[in-house]
C-alpha cells in the first residue's frame, strides 16, 4: 500500500526502535507533566491548608477517576480507530471517527455535570468523607465539575492528536495546561488566600489555555481528521466500536474510583480517631504511584498509533517488535521509580507535607504499597496491546484483575488481621497477581499468533 504523506509512511517504514521513542517521547513527557502538576497541587495544598485538605483531595479523587473514564474511554476509544483508519487510508472514517467522538463528549460531559452538582455533598459522603474532610473536599470538586467539559474535549483532541502522528503536538498542549497550572497554584493558593478553591480554578484554566493551543489544528483540512459538518452525522457502528475498545480504560478509571472508595472508607473503619490521617496517607502514595504509572502510559499510548497502523497496513512483525521495546521501557522505569522511592521514602513525603506525623506514617506505606512497581509496568503495556489489537475483551478482563478481582478479596481479608497493614499489604499483592497474569495471557497470544493472520481484528 502507498502512503502520500509522510506520517504515514514514518509508520509504516521507520525503524521501530526510532519510531517508538518518536511518539512516546511527547507522550510521556505529557502524561507525565498532568501527573506532575497533580503532584504539585498536593504539594501547595499541603503545605499552604494543611493535612485534611490533603485528605480531601484523597476523597476527591474516585469522583475525578469517574469523570476520566468516561474521556479515557471515548479518548482512547476513538484514538485507536482513528489510527487504524489511517494505516487503511480511510479519511472519509477519521472524519467521521472525530465528528462522533466529539458528539457523545460534550453530550456526556454535560451529563456528569448536572448530576454531579446537584447530588456532590451525598456523592462525597459515600466516598468517605467525614466532617473534617467535607468541606475541603466538596470546594474543590464544585469547581472541577463545573468545569468538566472543558477537561473532557481537550484530552479527547489530544488523543486524536496523537493518534494521527502528531504526539509533539498533543504533548505542547499538555504542557500547556500544566506551565498555566503551576503559576496560578500559588497566586490563587496563597496569593489570593483561596485556598483549595484556588488549586481547583488553576486546573481548568490551564485546560481552557491547553485546548485554545489544541483546538486550532482541527481546522486544518490538510490535516487527517478536521472539523466537518459531515463528522458530526451520528453513527452507530462508529459509536459501538469506539465504545467497545474505550470499555478498558473506561472500566480501569470506574474500578480504580470504587477501589479507592472502599478503601478510603477501611482506612476509616481501622484506622479509628485516625483514619483521616490515613486517608490523607494514601492519597500522597497513590500520587507517587500515579507518577510511575503516567510516565508508562506514555509509552502505552506511544505505542498504540504504531500498533494500530501496522495492524491496519498487515505488517504484524512491526507490531511485535514495537510490543518488546515498549515492555522492556516501561519495565525499566518502573523498576528505577521504586528504588528511588524505597530508598528515601521520608524525603519525598516531606515535599508533600511538613507533619512529622504524617511523614512517618508514609514512609512504610510507600515502601509497603510501592513493592510491586517493577511488575506493573509489563502489565500495563499488555492491557494497552490488546486494546490496539482489537481484543478489548481480554484487555478488559486484565484490567479487571488488578483493579478489583484480586484487590477486592485481599481488602476484606487482610485489613481485620493487620489493621491498616493489611489495607497497604493488598495492592501490591494485587498488582503482583494481576502482572504475572498479563505475562501469560501475552505469551499465549503470541504463540498462538506467529504468523501474519492471526492478529485480526476479531475477538
Amino acid at each position: 500500500m502507498t502512503y502520500k504523506d509522510k506520517r504515514s509512511q514514518d509508520l509504516a517504514t521507520k525503524p521501530i526502535g526510532k519510531l517508538l521513542w518518536q511518539f512516546a517521547i511527547p507522550s510521556l513527557i505529557a502524561m507525565s507533566a498532568n501527573s506532575i502538576y497533580n503532584l504539585c497541587d498536593s504539594m501547595f495544598i499541603g503545605q499552604g491548608v494543611g493535612p485534611f485538605a490533603i485528605a480531601g483531595l484523597a476523597i476527591s479523587f474516585p469522583l475525578m477517576s469517574i469523570s476520566s473514564a468516561f474521556g479515557a474511554m471515548l479518548g482512547v476509544g476513538s484514538a485507536a480507530q482513528t489510527s487504524i483508519a489511517m494505516g487503511e487510508n480511510n479519511k472519509e472514517r477519521g472524519l467521521m471517527i472525530l465528528g462522533n467522538m466529539l458528539r457523545m463528549d460534550v453530550t456526556i460531559a454535560l451529563c456528569f455535570t448536572v448530576i454531579g452538582l446537584v447530588f456532590l455533598e451525598p456523592i462525597l459522603r459515600a466516598f468517605g468523607a467525614s466532617d473534617q474532610t467535607l468541606p475541603y473536599a466538596y470546594d474543590y470538586m464544585h469547581i472541577i465539575i463545573a468545569g468538566n467539559i472543558i477537561t473532557h474535549v481537550f484530552l479527547g483532541l489530544c488523543d486524536q492528536l496523537r493518534a494521527t502522528g502528531n504526539p509533539e503536538k498533543s504533548m505542547r498542549a499538555h504542557l500547556i495546561a500544566v506551565f498555566v497550572n503551576l503559576i496560578l497554584d500559588p497566586l490563587f493558593i496563597f496569593g489570593f488566600d483561596l485556598g483549595i478553591k484556588g488549586a481547583a480554578f488553576a486546573t481548568i484554566l490551564g485546560q481552557v489555555c491547553g485546548l485554545i493551543y489544541a483546538i486550532r489544528f482541527f481546522f486544518d483540512e490538510k490535516n487527517f481528521s478536521h472539523f466537518s459538518r459531515h463528522g458530526l452525522i451520528f453513527d452507530a457502528k462508529i459509536v459501538k466500536d469506539i465504545v467497545a475498545i474505550g470499555m478498558s480504560p473506561f472500566l480501569v478509571n470506574v474500578c480504580g474510583s470504587l477501589i479507592v472508595i472502599l478503601i478510603n472508607r477501611t482506612l476509616r473503619n481501622y484506622g479509628s480517631d485516625d483514619g483521616d490521617f490515613y486517608v490523607g496517607v494514601y492519597g500522597l502514595t497513590s500520587r507517587m504511584n500515579s507518577l510511575l504509572v503516567m510516565m508508562v502510559s506514555g509509552f502505552s499510548q506511544g505505542m498504540q498509533p504504531i500498533v494500530g497502523f501496522n495492524l491496519g497496513a498487515k505488517k504484524i512483525d512491526r507490531v511485535h517488535k514495537v510490543l518488546k521495546h515498549a515492555y522492556f521501557y516501561a519495565t525499566a522505569i518502573m523498576s528505577l521509580g521504586f528504588l528511588l522511592i524505597f530508598t528515601i521514602p521520608g524525603t519525598v513525603a516531606s515535599l508533600f507535607c511538613p507533619d512529622e506525623l504524617m511523614i512517618e506514617s508514609c514512609i512504610p506505606a510507600f515502601r509497603i504499597m510501592l513493592c510491586a512497581l517493577p511488575l506493573v509496568g509489563g502489565q500495563i503495556i499488555t492491557t494497552t496491546f490488546f486494546q490496539s489489537i482489537k481484543k478489548p475483551k481480554v484487555s478488559i478482563f486484565l484490567s479487571m484483575t488488578r483493579q478489583l478481582i484480586i484487590l477486592v478479596p485481599m481488602l476484606f481479608i487482610l485489613p481485620p488481621i493487620l489493621g491498616v497493614n493489611g489495607v497497604w499489604c493488598a495492592i501490591p499483592l494485587s498488582e503482583a497477581g494481576s502482572a504475572f497474569l498479563a505475562m501469560y495471557l501475552l505469551g499465549k497470544e503470541l504463540r498462538n499468533n506467529s504468523q501474519m493472520s492471526p492478529l485480526s481484528a476479531k475477538e
